[in-house]
Formats: structure tokens, C-alpha cells, sequence
């Protein structure tokens, strides 16, 4: 399972939440591709996120959706959207 997390500098809410996600996906082993609203841009349309941020996308071995969520979470529905 892989993590892609979408975020912005100009992001309060990734702002915040960088750290404790970053903490959260190094605690499970997980791979974590980490990718910048407006520096990646042709990377991040591929995965249609809009303008709500920060994105977290669960992608499967072979690199298929499994979920995501979107906005300023906690760290239980963070766990929580790992462990789902």
C-alpha cells in the first residue's frame, strides 16, 4: 500500500497537518509520495483533488484507488483512513 498526500504552502490546514501525517505514515512503514498543489501540478490533476486540501490517497499495490480523504482531520481519522 502506498500513501499520496496532496498539500499546499499556502494551506493553513497542511500546514498543520504535515507533521502528524508525516509521523502517522513512518509509524506504519508506508511508502508516502508527497506532492505540491501548484509545483505538481500535471501530477496532482491526474488524481483530480479540486482545491480542498490536503488530500490523502490510498492506493493499493498496483497502484489502484483504495480511498482518500480531503481537509483538516485528526490524527484518529487519519489512523483510521490507514487502517481502513
Amino acid at each position: 500500500m502506498k500513501i499520496i498526500k496532496i498539500t499546499a504552502s499556502w494551506c493553513p490546514s497542511c500546514l498543520i497537518m504535515n507533521g502528524m501525517i508525516d509521523d502517522i505514515i513512518s509509524k506504519y512503514n508506508l511508502e508516502m509520495i508527497s506532492l505540491d498543489f501548484d509545483l505538481d501540478q500535471s501530477e496532482v490533476e491526474k488524481y483530480n483533488v479540486g482545491t480542498l486540501l490536503p488530500v490523502l490517497i490510498k492506493l493499493d499495490d498496483n497502484d489502484n484507488e483504495i480511498s482518500r480523504i480531503k481537509g483538516e482531520k485528526s490524527e484518529k481519522e487519519i489512523v483510521e483512513f490507514i487502517e481502513g
